[in-house]
């Protein structure tokens, strides 16, 4: 029960009523409320009644006597759910990512870049969108978007280009996807998303108004997959390489106005296709093991290979599967 307000105070040798420090309810008052309620109060909140907000100081004074470490561990408990709550905002922030499987992959020596050299590999690459495009078609796009690496948009595309590369110990199975996110007011039926993958490119839009192809194009996969590109043998030394190219078709039929002020949002995995299922805890000591034996210890980061080349690290140049010819173990 809440009191709204203390009842009226007589006056007192002519000066104005004032309520007591700390708003202390007067006897009569609580023996009013008590006559109302009878035993429905508890004797807690009798007390509440008669020093309003002395909840609020209990549970200040518990604090003050929780030990250093209670403490620590309560702000530690906030600390990580916050930065729960920040890398969840991050994994939806920006219009297309590129995301390599942290546990099957990346511990395994696999990581991707956006460069041929490698001087960062990473799990995780952001790409800077085109706010505020308009539509094109195939014929305005540069014929040499397969040469850039990194971000390199143009006058209303999103181009980007990245390499994966086996740097671990043992020979992997992916498959890379490239999903369609989010859409607004039809855009995807007027997408177009090209990707080059090692020199070949393919380009993939939403079927046409009669379940069929577009012209030039390959029907995404479904509504949420655009398409897969399967490795069903990356070879440690591998590196492949890919060039993703998105903007609005102009010549598609159904490149109308009312898709105008529309939005789509793409992203990018790549995934194990042979699962590993022992635990996460087995694994973790398994790379233990491997880093006090010295039996090829996988980098965290993905930038310690085999010694497959006298050349060193592995790198777009340098790479196993250059020319598709197989470089011979020592």
């Amino acid at each position: 029960m809440k009191l709204d307000k203390l009842p009226e105070e007589q006056e007192n040798n002519g000066k104005k009523p004032r309520k007591a420090k700390g708003q202390v309810v007067r006897i009569e008052k609580l023996e009013k409320i008590l006559a109302e309620n009878g035993d429905d109060i508890s004797d807690d909140a009798i007390v509440s009644m008669y020093l309003p907000g002395r909840r609020v100081k209990r549970l200040g004074a518990a604090l003050l006597r929780l030990d250093k470490m209670k403490i620590a561990l309560i702000f530690l408990v906030l600390f990580i759910a916050l930065l729960f709550v920040m890398a969840f905002m991050q994994e939806k922030m920006g219009n297309f990512t590129i995301n390599l499987n942290r546990l099957e992959l990346y511990r395994r020596g696999i990581a991707i870049d956006d460069k041929g050299t490698f001087d960062d590999p990473t799990a995780r690459l952001t790409v800077k969108m085109v706010e505020d495009a308009t539509n094109i078609t195939i014929t305005d796009l540069p014929d040499d978007l397969d040469e850039y690496d990194g971000n390199h948009n143009g006058y209303n595309y999103m181009a980007y280009t990245y390499y994966v590369r086996n740097a671990g110990k043992e020979d992997v199975k992916y498959v890379a996807r490239v999903r369609l996110d989010a859409c607004a007011k039809g855009a995807e039926q007027a997408v177009r998303i090209a990707v080059w993958r090692n020199g070949k490119r393919t380009v993939y839009a939403a079927p046409a108004a009669d379940n069929g192809p577009e012209d030039g194009c390959v029907s995404f996969e479904s509504k949420k997959i655009v398409c897969s590109y399967e490795e069903p043998d990356f070879l440690v030394g591998n590196v492949d390489k890919y060039t993703i190219v998105i903007w609005m078709e102009g010549e598609d039929p159904e490149c109308v106005d009312s898709i105008v002020g529309g939005s789509v949002q793409f992203s990018m995995t790549i995934d194990a296709m042979d699962h590993d299922n022992t635990s996460l805890w087995a694994k973790f000591v398994q790379d233990i093991k491997d880093t006090l034996t010295g039996d090829k210890p996988i980098s965290a980061a993905g930038t310690v290979a085999p010694d497959y080349y006298n050349a060193g690290e592995v790198t777009w140049e340098n790479r196993r599967n250059k020319d598709n010819m197989a470089i011979q173990e020592d």
